[in-house]
């Protein structure tokens, strides 16, 4: 029986090395042919000694049926965001925090390593052996993909390591590994994945392990979180990982605070050559004991920062210049271009807004173009390559009637067509009824933000509007137009999701009325004034039976509500039009009174405004919350009268510059949630 438990162990030690040799190192010793042969002498032995299968065993990666769902696990020590720099000063005011947290004389060392592109895992190994694999969730609790976990060859499922250790990490795909799973998918008509992060992040979290085995995803960790008390700091942990045989990403630094600079540089130069993609660099205080000095904000550790570089660039060929009609019925031009790669993703067409700046920028078909993505998310073109224009090159010229419906287009509506959208530079269908505005208006009202209608995409609302069911919103709530029998009918639908989204139209009946307001697309009315305007009249009949005097009055009083605002809610209601459209909703029973929310006269940020945006820990409604608590305005826009702009992740460049114009600060959520504490924030830069 030794003999058996020996050869047993030394050919799971074998495969271990081998695994980490192909997909740690990417420096295999063996062939496949003979690994395949050791692994299946290792299946033999085992069939004839079934007392030493164990969860470690490389025969063990892949087992068992697909579960029906997926369990939650609440984790032990939370698992933070990190807070952005985006510059050499969002920098320097991270390293000021840290000085200021850390006691006189001090001197801390940063390691400095990418920032991976991928999904958030936190592992645990008990005892040597891979006990729990989690989701990041939302940091406390995630998703339980163990199973799954244990089919990544890159990760051991047994470890010289006596206790528990906890690390977090990364599920990537590398991209040459990403171009050979994509070769196969277009070999079986299937579409290929638009970038790595993506593909990763959907196949982690598949019910069925072994459907998970056949993608190539790979961990990567970057941090221990429980276990490697012995060491002292971030880097050295990381050497004892990797030492362990643990897949790390063997490219940080440690260095001082003068150091940093160079090391994001390095870090930005090589990124293009290294296997997996990365966005950043991520600056950490090497020290734990520094770390524990300087702790956490509810949701940052205030010892690491997330240094995002700047937008990429890419060259591409203008093949057209397309015409959109949104839903106000302006007219946006298109470019659509020869797909290419940005940030991970391919891009075959961005927006040129309007006439004017088309013009201004002068792109025109067959135009060699240089594009960027605009706060990481929407493509842009950033300039023309003049000097490599084809000759045949023709400026664009802006239509005369509309693609969508041939009505006229005119840049200066008449007074009495839509006085509340104002003078702007686009162009605009004067047809109310031109199906492209429609179809745009339904679906912002299916939006989340708005009425959340379940099940009711851009597809399905094509079809309704395109099939003659729905003419407005209104319609949606038509029994004798919208039923189970007549969405049945229509493509890739049958009598079960013609339920689900009949169910959805009603359900959403009970959405309170600042969604309601929100969703009928009220110019000048975004989410914050859409609920300020519920809580001021009540209900949507109490708002039909105001004259305009009345109308303006009541809507003048509301804090925040300039004259632009009170200008358009009047036009909006005393439209013929709109008013009917909102007279039926009322006849169906659509929208809630909401309860107002109470506002704090004094507090901690009585006297400030804010203007919420990007991507939040929290719901932005609850954010809006806790500001009105502590005494403050919330404001929809930045204007000239807010105080703040709270950036999120992902927030757009033209808040940003609406900010700048107005001299508004920019803070972060964390500086934000110190406002509400009533902590002063630090001096700004400059």
């Amino acid at each position: 029986m030794s003999t058996a438990r020996d050869a047993h162990a030394k050919l799971v030690r074998e495969l271990a090395a081998h695994n980490y040799r192909y997909y740690v190192l990417d420096d295999p010793a063996v062939t496949d042919a003979a690994f395949d042969a050791l692994l299946r002498d290792l299946r033999a032995l085992e069939a004839a000694h079934p007392e030493l299968v164990s969860p470690s065993s490389p025969t063990q990666r892949v087992g068992g049926e697909a579960r029906s769902q997926v369990a939650k696990v609440k984790r032990k020590t939370k698992m933070f965001s990190l807070d952005n720099a985006y510059s050499q000063a969002d920098l320097g005011e991270f390293l000021r925090r840290v000085r200021d947290g850390l006691p006189e004389g001090q001197v801390p060392t940063f390691t400095v390593e990418p920032k991976l592109d991928g999904a958030s895992v936190e592992v645990v190994y008990e005892g040597g052996a891979l006990a729990m694999a989690t989701t990041r969730g939302d940091g406390e609790i995630g998703e339980d993909i163990t199973p799954n976990l244990r089919t990544l060859r890159n990760v051991p499922l047994g470890i010289a390591h006596p206790g528990t250790l906890t690390l977090r990490g990364e599920i990537v795909i590398y991209r040459k590994d990403l171009d050979l799973l994509n070769e196969a998918r277009l070999a079986e008509g299937l579409e290929p994945y638009a970038n790595p992060r993506n593909a990763a992040a959907g196949a982690i979290r598949m019910l069925d392990p072994r459907e998970v085995a056949k993608r190539p995803l790979r961990a990567v960790f970057y941090q221990a979180v429980e276990g490697p008390e012995q060491r002292a700091s971030h880097a050295d942990t990381l050497d004892w990982l990797a030492a362990l045989g643990l897949p790390t990403h063997r490219k940080q630094a440690r260095v001082s605070a003068d150091g940093i600079a160079d090391a994001i540089a390095e870090i930005d130069a090589a990124r293009a050559s290294y296997p997996f993609e990365t966005d950043g660099a991520v600056v950490k205080v090497d020290a734990y004991r520094q770390q524990d000095m300087l702790g956490a904000t509810s949701k940052f550790p205030k010892w690491a920062v997330a240094y995002k570089f700047a937008a990429e660039r890419a060259s591409t060929r203008v093949r057209d210049i397309v015409i959109q009609v949104g839903r106000t019925g302006a007219l946006t031009p298109v470019a659509e271009l020869d797909p290419v790669e940005l940030s991970g993703t391919t891009v075959s067409r961005a927006s040129l807004h309007n006439p004017e700046h088309l013009a201004k920028l002068d792109v025109r078909r067959g135009d060699l173009v240089l594009i960027e993505k605009a706060g990481e998310i929407i493509p842009q073109v950033v300039s023309v390559v003049l000097e490599a224009r084809p000759a045949s090159a023709e400026p664009f010229a802006p239509p005369t009637t509309c693609p969508a419906c041939g009505a006229a287009v005119t840049s200066r509506l008449r007074e009495e067509d839509r006085p509340e959208l104002g003078q702007e530079a686009a162009l605009r269908c004067v047809n109310r009824g031109c199906p492209a505005q429609v179809k745009g208006q339904i679906y912002h009202f299916t939006r989340r933000f708005a009425m959340d209608l379940e099940n009711l995409g851009e597809v399905l609302v094509e079809q309704l509007v395109s099939e003659g069911l729905v003419r407005d919103v209104a319609d949606l709530y038509d029994p004798e137009r919208v039923s189970v029998e007549s969405l049945a009918r229509l493509d890739r639908m049958g009598t079960k999701s013609a339920q689900n989204v009949l169910a959805g139209v009603t359900a959403s009946k009970e959405r309170p009325l600042d969604r309601l307001l929100c969703g009928l697309g009220i110019p000048q009315i975004g989410q914050v004034a859409a609920r300020q305007l519920a809580e001021e009249v009540g209900t949507l009949e109490a708002l039909l039976a105001l004259s305009p005097e009345a109308l303006a009055e009541r809507v003048g009083q509301i804090r925040g509500f300039g004259p632009k605002m009170v200008e358009s809610v009047v036009a909006h209601l005393g439209d013929p039009r709109e008013r009917a459209l909102m007279e039926r909703l009322v006849a169906r029973g659509v929208g809630r009174p909401v309860v107002k929310e109470a506002v704090a006269t004094t507090g901690p940020v009585s006297g400030q405004s804010f203007c919420v945006t990007g991507v939040l820990s929290r719901k932005r409604d609850d954010v809006h919350a806790s500001i009105r608590a502590a005494g403050g305005e919330v404001h929809d826009g930045v204007k000239k009268t807010t105080t703040f702009l709270v950036a999120g992740d992902k927030t757009g460049q033209s808040k940003r510059d609406q900010a700048k114009k107005f001299g508004t600060r920019v803070i972060t959520e964390p500086e934000l949630e110190a406002l509400l504490r009533g902590e002063p924030l630090a001096p700004a830069d400059g």
